[in-house]
Formats: C-alpha cells, sequence, structure tokens
C-alpha cells in the first residue's frame, strides 16, 4: 500500500499526470498490438480455413480407401480359403499318383514275368496242353512239356494279374484327371480374384497417395500457421505485460485521486467553515444577511425558525 499522507498537492498532481500519461502510452501501446496481431490472425484464419478444409477432404479419400482396403481383405480372405482347399485337393492328388507309381511298379513286375500278352499266352498253353494230354509221347517228353506247362502258367496268370492292375490304373487316372480339372477350376478362381484383390489394392493405393499430397499440402498450411503464431505470441505476452502495467498504474492511480479528493474536500470544508464565521460576524454586527449567509447559518443551526 502506497503512503501517500505526506505528499504535497503539487507532488500528487504531478504524479497523476505521471500515471495517466503512462496509462495512456501503455493503452495505445495496446491498441498498435491488437492492431498487428489482427493482420496476422486475418491470415491465420485463412491458413487455418485451408488446412481444416484439407484435413476434411483426406477424411473423406481415408474413409473410401477403407472401403477399398475391406474388399481387398475379404476378398484375400476367400484366397487363403481356396487355397487351402487346393493343398487339400493336392495331397489327395498325390496320394493316387504314388499309387499309380506303387501299381506301375507292381504290372511292370508282372509283365517281366509275363514276358508276351494274353492272348498269345492262353494260345501256347492250350497248345502244349494238348500235346500234353496226346498219349503218344514219351516220358521225357512229356516231363517237358509239364515243365513248359507250369512256366505258361504262371506267366498268363502274371499278365491277368498284369491287365487287371493296369485296369485299377486307368481308373485312378481318371480320378486324378477329375483331381486336374478341380484344381484348374480352383487356380483359375484364385487368379480371378487375385486380379480382383490387386485391382482393391491399386485403388487405395491410388487414394493413400492422394492423401499423402492433400496431407503435404496441410502440413504445409499448419507450418505457416505456427509461423504466425511464433509472431504473434510474443505480441500476445507484450499485449498481456501492458495490460498488468495498465491495471497497476490505474490502481496507484486511484490512490492518489482519492488523496486529492480528501484535500479538495478538507479546502472545501475550510471554504465554508470561513464563510461561516464571515456570515455570522456579518450577522452579529449589522443583523443583514444574503441568502448564501442565511443559508450557511441555519445549516449550522445559528438560526431557526419558529422558536
Amino acid at each position: 500500500m502506497i503512503d501517500v499522507s505526506g505528499l504535497s498537492e503539487g507532488e500528487i498532481k504531478n504524479k497523476v499526470n505521471v500515471l495517466r500519461q503512462h496509462i495512456d502510452h501503455k493503452e495505445r501501446e495496446i491498441k498498435n498490438h491488437y492492431y498487428e496481431m489482427n493482420l496476422h490472425n486475418k491470415g491465420a484464419k485463412d491458413l487455418r480455413g485451408k488446412r481444416d478444409e484439407l484435413h476434411e477432404q483426406a477424411k473423406v479419400l481415408r474413409d473410401s480407401a477403407s472401403g477399398y482396403r475391406q474388399r481387398r481383405d475379404e476378398v484375400n480372405k476367400k484366397i487363403a480359403e481356396l487355397k487351402k482347399q487346393r493343398e487339400e485337393v493336392r495331397d489327395r492328388r498325390s496320394g493316387y499318383t504314388d499309387k499309380i507309381g506303387e501299381l506301375k511298379s507292381l504290372r511292370d513286375s508282372l509283365n517281366n514275368v509275363a514276358r508276351g500278352r494274353l492272348e498269345s499266352l492262353t494260345n501256347a498253353y492250350r497248345s502244349e496242353l494238348e500235346k500234353f494230354s496226346s498219349a503218344d509221347i514219351s516220358l521225357e517228353y512229356e516231363q517237358s512239356l509239364f515243365k513248359r506247362l507250369h512256366e505258361l502258367g504262371e506267366r498268363v496268370q502274371a499278365i491277368r494279374k498284369a491287365n487287371e492292375i493296369h485296369g485299377e490304373i486307368g481308373e485312378i487316372f481318371g480320378k486324378v484327371d477329375e483331381f486336374h480339372q478341380d484344381l484348374d477350376a480352383v487356380n483359375a478362381l484364385i487368379q480371378d480374384m487375385a486380379a480382383e484383390s490387386q485391382e482393391n489394392h491399386e485403388a487405395m493405393r491410388n487414394i493413400y497417395d492422394g492423401v499423402d499430397e492433400i496431407r503435404s499440402r496441410a502440413d504445409e498450411y499448419h507450418k505457416r500457421l505456427v509461423e504466425i503464431y511464433e509472431v504473434t505470441k510474443p505480441m500476445k505476452e507484450k499485449i498481456d505485460a501492458a495490460k498488468k502495467s495498465v491495471s497497476e498504474a490505474r490502481a496507484e492511480l486511484d490512490i492518489y485521486l482519492d488523496r486529492m479528493k480528501d484535500i479538495q474536500l478538507s479546502r472545501d470544508e475550510r471554504k465554508q467553515e470561513e464563510k461561516h464565521v464571515a456570515a455570522k460576524e456579518k450577522f452579529n454586527k449589522s443583523g443583514r444577511l444574503s441568502l448564501e449567509d442565511l443559508r450557511l447559518l441555519m445549516e449550522n443551526d445559528e438560526i431557526k425558525f419558529g422558536q
């Protein structure tokens, strides 16, 4: 609290003038800073509007890209399921092809034993059997024919078994062909879906490229906006400091003005007392009063009517 009781009226008036000049100076300073800030803020408003508009455009594009990404992921999921089915078909086909390899090996082994076709071996066996059934053969020749018949019998059985296996191989090949057809169909479907997935992916990437370009422009506006903030921040700080100085000066000015009022009030009271004394002396000497003198005496209960 400032002690002004010891200051003269002249000193107080001087202090009041200094404070008023200081307040006036600071208020002009505040006004000038606000003017500069408004100029920058107008540019900032335009930049902020452009930046926010680009952000909104980017958001719309990202939502669109999200739709393409979702469709791509759904297609890729179906492709994964088809690939799993394809592997299952391949595994089953592999089992059959392994079986064909085993049967071919067995068939070829039997063919090596048979060493001929079924028809020729059967005819040879019948021919040798007729000879064996003849009564006019020697014992040595009969023994030779018996060995020959035994050998031909084994060869006939071998070729029959080989032919059966060959038929079984044909049936398995038919099933393998069905697997090939299934695989071809699955592969074609996978390729079609892969093309669809790629289309969605490329559409998504193109959109994201557009988003990146828009974001780059928005970042440029934001950078310029930050530069404006960096310029106006010191201005705001100066305005705040000037406002604080004005507030403090006004508080101090109020103290001096209150003191001025007290001095003026004391002066007015002394003048009134002097007028009151003069009016009283005048009344006592001459008994005559002016209206002003009468008012002063009545206010001090020097004269009362009705008594």
